[in-house]
């Protein structure tokens, strides 16, 4: 029995940290753009990845990622940014939405068809018609891109810590 209450004051500390660090907001600055959707911002002296909670985007050669690192890239890099943190993985990398100034990153990223929405993971339903325009208008990736398509992107690289 008392192993139990142990092992469950444990897991209720760790669990409670964990939900501290993942209901935390910071500033900071974005020192460089992986993608269209990770970006690395300082923290706490160092180097940590972000990334943005929500979307998806192209990787590495596909068609349109350096045109959706390089959106992104315009919007923050070496500025001062807001995180709000949604997820945590450990000595790993950091999840949440990235605003500067008043521009939510996900939201242009979204509307610009940068990026797609994750809706098996998406916490933001607001971001479901900003999707649907850039769609119906062929922004970016919805020129050439299978809504199929994106979404098993968003499953092989969830933007929330599963």
């Amino acid at each position: 029995m008392d192993r139990r209450l142990i092992l469950f004051a444990v897991l209720w500390l760790a669990s409670s940290s964990a939900i501290a660090q993942a209901n935390t907001e910071f500033e900071t600055r974005v020192v460089r753009v992986v993608s269209g959707d990770t970006v690395i911002v300082e923290r706490d002296g160092g180097e940590v990845e972000l990334r943005i909670a929500d979307i998806g985007a192209p990787q590495g050669s596909q068609f349109l990622a350096p045109s959706s690192r390089t959106a992104v890239d315009g919007m923050v890099r070496n500025r001062a940014v807001r995180v709000q943190v949604t997820g945590v993985e450990e000595g790993v990398r950091i999840y949440g939405r990235l605003f500067a100034g008043r521009l939510d990153v996900a939201r242009a990223q979204v509307q610009r068809g940068n990026a797609w929405v994750c809706w098996d993971y998406a916490l933001d339903s607001e971001l479901m018609p900003v999707e649907n325009e850039a769609k119906r208008h062929r922004r970016g990736v919805w020129r050439t891109m299978m809504d199929v398509t994106s979404r098993s992107e968003c499953r092989r690289r969830p933007p929330v810590p599963p």
